[in-house]
Parts: C-alpha cells; sequence; structure tokens
C-alpha cells in the first residue's frame, strides 16, 4: 500500500497496512501517517513498530500522551535503535502501571544501558555511513522489485514469440503447396489478404491460407469480398486470439454469416429446386442439381445430377445471372438426355481391340 501524508509524508506503505489504518479514527489518519513517517525516518524497524503501536495510543491515550511516547522512542532510537524498537513496543503497556514515573525509569534504564562509554570518532563514522546505505538501499528496494517485474513480463513475452515463430515456421512449410494449387487471377488477393493475417498471428494464418484458398478458387468470394471477410476475422482476432483462429477456420458461426453476407451474385441454393424442374423436363429423367463446391471431382459428372456453381456472378442482376444458370441447366440437361455419361469402352469393341493391337493393353 502506498500512501502519501500530509506535507509531502512520502511512501508508508512498507510500515502502514490496510488493516492498521483502518483502525486509526477518520480524522486522525493523517496525523497517523506523518507520525509514522517521521518515526521511519530514523530507522525503518522503528517506523514498523510504531505503525503498530499508533492505533492503540490513540485510543487509549490523549495527545499528550502520544508525544510522550515518541519522545521517549526517539531518546532510545539516538543512542541504539535497536533497543528503541523495543521500547517502542513495551512502553503502551507501561502507561497503565499504577506507578506514573515507572515507564520514565525504564527509557532511562534502557538508555544508559544502551549507550555505554561514548563512541569514539571511527565508530561515528562507521554508524554515519551504515544509515547513509541504509537509506539508499531503501531508495533502491522498489527498483529492484520493479526490476523483478519486467524480468517476468519479458519473459512471458519471449515465450509468446517462442510460439509465434513456431507458428510462423510451420506456415513457411505449409504454403508451397497451397500456392500451387491457386490460381493465377487470385494471387495477389490472396497474398496480401494472408499476409495481412500472418502480421497479426501466424496460426491464425495458417488457418486463413486454407480458408482463402477454397473461397477464391471456388470462386465462393471476390477479392474486395474477400478483403472484407479477412478484415472482419482481423477485428475478432484483435479481441480474442482463440476465436480469430476458429473464425479463419471457417469454425465459428459468425464467420460464416460473414461470408454469406459478402457473397455475391445468385445464390444457387434460392433458385436450385427451380433449375431442378427445368432440367428433368429437359431431360426426361429425375436430374439433381448439385453446387460444384459439395461433391469430390470425380462425383462431378453423371447421368444423374447437373453440377453449378454454388453462385453466379456473370451478370450485375440476377435476372440474367438465372438466364445464365438455366443455359447451364440445359446444357447439363442435354449431355444427360442424349447419353454422354451412360458411354462406356464396351460399345465400341472393335475400336478397343485395335487399339490394344497397336499400342499394346495397356491403351485401354
Amino acid at each position: 500500500m502506498s500512501t502519501q501524508g500530509p506535507g509531502g509524508a512520502g511512501n508508508v506503505g512498507m510500515y502502514v497496512g490496510r488493516d492498521m489504518l483502518a483502525s486509526v479514527p477518520e480524522d486522525r489518519r493523517e496525523d497517523y501517517l506523518r507520525l509514522v513517517q517521521e518515526i521511519s525516518d530514523l530507522k525503518y524497524q522503528l517506523g514498523v513498530e510504531v505503525a503498530r503501536q499508533l492505533p492503540r495510543l490513540f485510543a487509549e491515550q490523549d495527545d499528550a500522551a502520544v508525544e510522550r511516547y515518541l519522545d521517549q522512542v526517539r531518546a532510545i532510537a539516538d543512542v541504539g535503535w535497536k533497543s528503541g524498537v523495543e521500547v517502542a513496543k513495551q512502553l503502551p503497556d507501561l502507561y497503565h502501571a499504577p506507578d506514573p514515573t515507572l515507564a520514565e525509569a525504564y527509557v532511562a534504564i534502557v538508555s544508559e544501558a544502551t549507550a555505554g562509554a561514548p563512541d569514539d570518532a571511527d565508530t561515528q563514522a562507521f554508524i554515519a555511513e551504515l544509515d547513509d546505505l541504509e537509506r539508499q538501499l531503501r531508495e533502491v528496494e522498489p527498483k529492484q522489485q520493479r526490476a523483478t517485474e519486467l524480468k517476468s513480463l519479458l519473459a512471458a513475452r519471449d515465450r509468446r514469440d517462442e510460439r509465434r515463430r513456431k507458428h510462423a515456421q510451420e506456415l513457411a512449410a505449409a504454403l508451397p503447396p497451397i500456392l500451387a494449387r491457386l490460381r493465377p487471377k487470385h494471387r495477389d488477393c490472396y497474398l496480401r489478404e494472408v499476409q495481412l493475417v500472418a502480421a497479426a498471428d501466424p496460426e491464425a494464418a495458417l488457418e486463413a491460407s486454407n480458408t482463402l484458398l477454397d473461397l477464391l478458387n471456388g470462386e465462393r468470394l471476390s477479392h474486395d469480398g474477400a478483403s472484407a471477410w479477412v478484415r472482419r476475422g482481423l477485428d475478432v482476432l484483435e479481441k480474442s486470439k482463440e476465436v480469430g483462429r476458429g473464425y479463419f477456420r471457417m469454425g465459428s458461426k459468425y464467420s460464416l454469416e460473414v461470408l454469406e453476407e459478402l457473397r455475391e451474385g445468385l445464390a444457387l441454393r434460392k433458385v436450385a429446386r427451380v433449375l431442378k424442374l427445368y432440367a428433368t423436363a429437359l431431360s426426361g429423367r429425375d436430374v439433381a442439381v448439385r453446387a460444384i463446391d459439395e461433391m469430390d471431382t470425380v462425383d462431378r459428372f453423371g447421368p444423374d445430377h447437373i453440377m453449378l456453381p454454388a453462385d453466379m456472378r456473370f451478370f450485375r442482376d440476377d435476372d440474367r445471372n438465372f438466364v445464365a444458370y438455366k443455359v447451364a441447366a440445359a446444357h447439363g440437361a442435354a449431355r444427360i438426355e442424349f447419353g454422354t455419361y451412360r458411354f462406356s469402352l464396351e460399345q465400341i469393341p472393335e475400336t478397343v481391340a485395335d487399339l490394344g493391337a497397336k499400342y499394346g493393353p495397356g491403351a485401354k
């Protein structure tokens, strides 16, 4: 506790605890702090003991008795601070003795016993030097405490930096194969946005590097949309690293909501039923309509479904984008109707045999 008394009494937190101060009447607290500071200037151990005894004296004695107590403590402290500490501790009990002169006699005896023969010049010089050094050490103590705090803070930061370097190394290993799959037209946008996330948090950049690849290659976001999506994620990341990493992993509801908000063009889900009916009517058989990003590459073509983009944004208005969807659906329905996906090599055995004879069995 750091407490400033009247007239700049200074820091007496090492002598006065909160419970001590609370036990002093509020109108006497400034006097209390001032008196403790005055005694502690002689020796801080004296300040500790006086800080303990003064609340009791304020409650049991008048101001004159309190002043007499402090004078007696000072008198003993002048000849020996250790005796002064013991006197400061014992005097309040002696004030209750039947003989009022007992306290004075006690102080006189201790003073004589402590003083002994006068100190020679060398001893006095040593005492003065020691007092000065102890004063300097008391001034240094707060600085030592602050140095310890700073060391702890820097150690914690170093541990965070070590984790950051570890995730940066993982990002360095993960990026090249991702970049190899990235469509060239998205490269500038992708690199810019991943770099922004990496500067904020390499672990989040690991998540963002994969997610942005899928969003851009799958045409689920425009470049402006990708930038806006990343900016929203950086806001989340600033508030919470863990939640932000989940955002870039597409593992949070908010991330999906932002993606849906930023997607441009006409969404397939809005017109999928109409396109299904249209394609079924054209092909003469029940046809399913699926988004390209819903299925693996090997399943994209077949006689029972048509693959269409998750959203259509060739035009600025939904009406013309719907027409584009109808053209694509008609094309897919025609392939199904005329058997494009029903073809097999068994239907052209002669051609297969000729190719086998010319190129070997592996030609199949």
